[in-house]
């Protein structure tokens, strides 16, 4: 069980540096594919998507980072933060277009965070 969980955070990581990148530099065909915005509607949302870059990018590093807490403390963390994952993509998916944001952030996010709980620590 502990590979699993050790195999979902990396996708959980992945998943925020990949959106992040997706996020900065190609966000006009990631807003195109998420929302119903199109054209100058889109430029002018250049904005948000730096932002959104910057949250994936702290997510994944403070996740990483929280490998080296002693074991109490990095379940708690990681507990937390999964917990504001699932919440924030369950939330975020229901305002875009498609199982995007569902299937790369919700899902591993949310059986991750089902094993930290299984697992007792």
């Amino acid at each position: 069980m502990t590979y699993l969980y050790w195999l979902l955070m990396l996708a959980v990581i992945g998943g925020h540096f990949f959106f992040a990148y997706g996020q900065w530099f190609k966000w006009p065909d990631l807003c195109e594919k998420l929302t119903d915005l199109t054209g100058e509607e889109i430029e002018k949302t250049a904005f948000l998507g730096r932002s959104f870059s910057s949250y994936n990018v702290s997510v994944g590093v403070g996740l990483c980072l929280s490998f080296w807490l002693p074991v109490p403390a990095q379940a708690w963390v990681q507990g937390v933060v999964l917990a504001l994952i699932v919440f924030s993509a369950a939330i975020g998916a229901q305002g875009t277009k498609g199982n995007s944001i569902l299937v790369m952030r919700l899902v591993p996010a949310a059986l991750a965070l089902v094993f930290l709980i299984l697992s007792g620590t």
